[in-house]
């Protein structure tokens, strides 16, 4: 048998997680509530989102908690910080969850107790996702390893962008760089240094250089690791 539907209410500045459309998919009445400096009316709510940023999540939590009753579910989807930031909120008798989102399936999860565990779990069930177990301490490194990975992605795009000017056609740019794998053995610093020379963007120009030298601290290649700090210097 499936679980009630709950009411559920989205609080927040910003859209920080694709939790509320899983949610209104799964069933659930899901409704969005202005973020505004006084507390908003949640007491009829099973269940409210915190979609807030994070340097905001304090003190919508404050906002929240002089409303809050025993027994609602509170919600954050902040990546970085974990649940501790919502003490206001338990010490009222709510269920407080923090739930990054990792991917669509994939979440980050912390909790204050076993109840907690288990909603958390029931939900992401229900619409077809996991938790990843993470403590308050670990979650700020977490946040920062997801940063690194879009970081990288968002350089995918840049050295695309590079590529389609070399051939004269972003999307053959597009086809060959899908087509292409990790560097798994990097040219020697000569080479590199003459291709870094060649790229007249100053901004691609440095992060080549700053990229091939973290490439080379992973494969342990100490010569191209000593080319990219000598041009630093210079």
């Amino acid at each position: 048998m499936r679980a009630p539907r709950m009411r559920v209410g989205v609080y927040g500045d910003s859209r920080t997680s694709s939790l509320p459309d899983l949610l209104s998919t799964a069933g659930h009445d899901v409704s969005y509530m202005d973020y505004d400096p006084s507390p908003p009316p949640v007491e009829e709510l099973d269940l409210v989102v915190l979609e807030v940023r994070d340097t905001l999540l304090e003190s919508a939590v404050e906002r929240l908690a002089e409303r809050a009753r025993r027994g609602q579910i509170f919600i954050h989807t902040s990546l970085q910080h974990g649940v501790i930031v919502m003490d206001p909120l338990e010490v009222t008798g709510a269920v407080v969850i923090a739930m990054g989102e990792l991917s669509p399936t994939r979440w980050a999860v912390t909790t204050a107790d076993e109840l907690g565990d288990t909603i958390a779990e029931l939900l992401l069930g229900e619409v077809g996702a996991s938790g990843v177990p993470c403590a308050d301490e670990e979650r700020l490194r977490l946040a920062a390893a997801i940063t690194y990975v879009e970081a990288v992605h968002s350089l995918r795009r840049d050295a695309m962008r590079l590529l389609g000017d070399a051939v004269g056609d972003i999307q053959e740019a597009d086809d060959i760089v899908s087509a292409r794998g990790t560097l798994a053995r990097l040219p020697d610093a000569a080479h590199l240094r003459a291709q870094w020379q060649a790229i007249d963007n100053p901004g691609q120009a440095r992060a080549f250089r700053q990229v091939l030298r973290r490439v080379a601290e992973t494969q342990h290649n100490q010569d191209v690791e000593l080319w990219a700090i000598q041009e630093e210097k210079l």
